[in-house]
């Protein structure tokens, strides 16, 4: 009998480890430090997440391994940045996750934010002006453009989001007669297609069209006023930093443009169309906020 009450009593003592033993979901505060085993880079969490984890030592608790959404361990963390929720969980609803429920009434709304991001960028392009010789009487072919975009896009849970950018670009060049500045404002709707995407990083294609209200080269002595409609194609990285979100990369932008207005003596207006285009690389940060 004796040995029946040992052997239970042992059962039991090794039935609560494995349970302990298991991993269990805990809230990572903004700012807690993930150290990733493979390479032992740490990451910066840029805000609170829900995770699995399980404490390598039950005795001390101080340090836990981070549980990926297969199971596997990928990371560590310290209790400092960790919130048990363990016993709050325990008192939600059970959901059965394989019982299959309708798909909801599109007569019915909900209580949900609208997520937007916003982002202001500064392009340094190389714009060829070749096409602009026979108005300024120049040789030039490329010149360097300076541009600053303010853009909105509204996130929805699929890869593409869309919304509206703003751009004002400006460049400068002397010849034997005078010095230029081409000016450029610009507005249009501009759409996002994020084609790789991790936790920390993401890459993403931007395709927009824009008008121009202004689009002129001014001088001393003349301006020349163009109509333009411009077409952009981006290709755009983008990773968490201490500083917040920033971004990288590369445009290129064409410019059908026609000469409309000019105060330079005999010089024909141009009826029919021409193009410029340009290429360049970007940097910038983005917030992102709801409403």
């Amino acid at each position: 009998m004796k040995t029946f009450f040992l052997m239970l009593i042992s059962l039991i003592s090794f039935s609560i480890t494995a349970e302990e033993l298991r991993p269990y979901t805990v809230y990572l505060r903004e700012g807690t430090v993930l150290t990733k085993i493979k390479d032992k880079s740490e990451i910066i969490l840029p805000k609170g997440i829900y995770a699995k984890v399980l404490e390598l030592n039950p005795n001390r608790r101080d340090l836990f391994n981070v549980y990926d959404k297969f199971g596997v361990v990928q990371y560590q963390v310290t209790a400092e940045g960790m919130v048990e929720i363990a016993d709050d969980i325990k008192i939600l609803p059970g959901i059965d996750a394989e019982k299959i429920y309708p798909p909801k009434s599109i007569f019915k709304t909900e209580n949900k934010f609208a997520q937007f991001d916003s982002q202001l960028s500064l392009h340094f392009d190389t714009l060829q002006l070749s096409k602009l010789n026979n108005i300024y009487n120049d040789q030039i072919t490329t010149v360097l453009a300076t541009r600053y975009e303010a853009r909105t896009l509204y996130v929805t849970d699929l890869p593409v989001e869309f919304g509206f950018s703003l751009n004002y670009q400006s460049a400068y060049w002397k010849n034997d007669f005078e010095e230029v500045k081409l000016s450029i404002l610009s507005l249009g709707p501009q759409f996002k297609y994020k084609f790789y995407e991790n936790e920390d990083f993401n890459v993403h294609a931007l395709l927009g069209a824009e008008i121009a209200p202004i689009y002129q080269g001014s001088s001393a002595q003349y301006t020349d006023k163009y109509s333009a409609v411009l077409f952009d194609l981006g290709v755009e990285s983008q990773w968490h930093s201490p500083l917040g979100i920033l971004t990288l990369g590369s445009h290129f932008r064409h410019h059908d443009i026609a000469l409309t207005e000019s105060n330079r003596p005999n010089l024909e207006l141009v009826p029919k169309g021409f193009s410029l285009n340009s290429l360049g690389f970007m940097i910038g940060y983005k917030i992102e906020w709801n409403l």
